[in-house]
């Protein structure tokens, strides 16, 4: 929980359903800023509804989903349990995974997964006989899940063809965004990792120098350094803005005429949708989440960026649009709960 992204998000969301259903939960974790949390997200007081089972965050750096990685949660979070009621005869009833499966717990419990992309033995090259302990061990861990909730049909076909394992289509949550007086802005959102190929954002802005650009960051721990580049390479349009509290993201999204979504085979992409509903008219590439999303009636898509700037233009005349804005509320927090729930209720059957 320490990262700001769409998993953290997702799994915020996932306790405000859990808690309306009358739910009793319990968060296993490393130790996180609730209130950063909370306060980024908009989700007053939202830890306070819920047992906190944490354990003490990594001295050293370590990569997500290596060996030592795992090594370090799986033994905090044995420590945790150990000290938990819940080891004194009060079991709990379901495990629901909000994180990469290789940090499942180890408890003789049914297991829920969201399920954004299947990711297989980061430590070594593909085929390595280093490989083969970390291999098992994801086997493992894999077998153990009853049910993997997919966040996109575009997961849910890759996640079936490498688990394995029954599934699920849920889409993630969208809270609305109040449309503002637009102005000609073009924005995008994003935590800052390369995967995201946010420096084509600001190839865009050179070549659309009437228009404003506006970079809304999420710092990722491990990578300040690239954050900082993205930042320094903006051209005399564009601005970017660290870490941006919920009002900030709000005002830019209500704004904005125009989103920019730049990243290959992104899993969903719920800031696009979050735009859509402050009407925005979205440009994304043509893979991934995004091309469930997105039509030829709600926005755009590309395939080079050669064809974005003329896309932006056109996007522009277009915005603010009424068709953005009613495709987004079909992603609401109250479908997402009354889908989770029939989901629930059908795995209790």
């Amino acid at each position: 929980m320490k990262f700001l992204g769409g998993g953290e998000r997702l799994c915020c969301d996932t306790i405000r359903a859990l808690l309306s259903m009358g739910h009793d939960l319990t968060l296993l974790s490393e130790t996180f800023d609730q209130q950063k949390t909370e306060d980024f997200f908009g989700y007053d007081g939202l830890f306070e509804r819920v047992h906190l089972l944490n354990y003490p965050p990594n001295n050293r750096e370590r990569h997500f989903g290596t060996s030592s990685h795992l090594i370090h949660h799986l033994r905090g979070q044995t420590r945790a349990l150990n000290q938990s009621k819940h080891t004194e005869g009060q079991p709990f009833d379901l495990i629901f995974s909000t994180q990469d499966p290789g940090y499942i717990p180890d408890l003789s419990v049914p297991v829920l997964q969201w399920g954004y992309f299947p990711r297989y033995f980061p430590d070594f090259p593909p085929g390595s006989l280093l490989s083969l302990p970390l291999h098992e061990y994801y086997r493992r861990k894999i077998s153990r899940i009853g049910l993997v909730l997919a966040i996109s049909r575009y997961s849910k076909l890759n996640l079936d063809l490498k688990w394995s394992r029954p599934s699920a289509l849920i889409y993630p949550a969208c809270n609305m965004v109040r449309a503002r007086v637009k102005r000609n802005l073009v924005v995008t959102v994003s935590r800052a990792i390369p995967a995201k190929r946010l420096e084509l954002f600001w190839q865009v802005a050179s070549l659309c120098p009437n228009y404003e650009f506006a970079m809304l960051l999420t710092q990722d721990p491990g990578l300040i350094e690239y954050s900082k580049s993205l930042s320094r390479g903006s051209p005399v349009n564009g601005r970017t803005i660290f870490n941006p509290q919920i009002e900030t993201y709000h005002k830019f999204l209500g704004e904005a005429r125009v989103y920019l979504h730049f990243m290959h085979g992104e899993h969903f992409g719920i800031t696009i949708v979050e735009a859509m509903s402050a009407g925005c008219v979205p440009v994304v590439h043509d893979s991934g989440g995004p091309k469930e999303i997105i039509n030829e009636e709600t926005g755009f898509r590309w395939q080079s960026i050669e064809e974005v700037p003329e896309m932006v233009e056109a996007a522009m005349k277009s915005s603010p649009s009424s068709a953005s804005r009613l495709r987004a509320e079909e992603f609401s927090f109250e479908r997402f709960e009354k889908r989770l729930s029939e989901i629930l209720s059908e795995s209790h059957a």
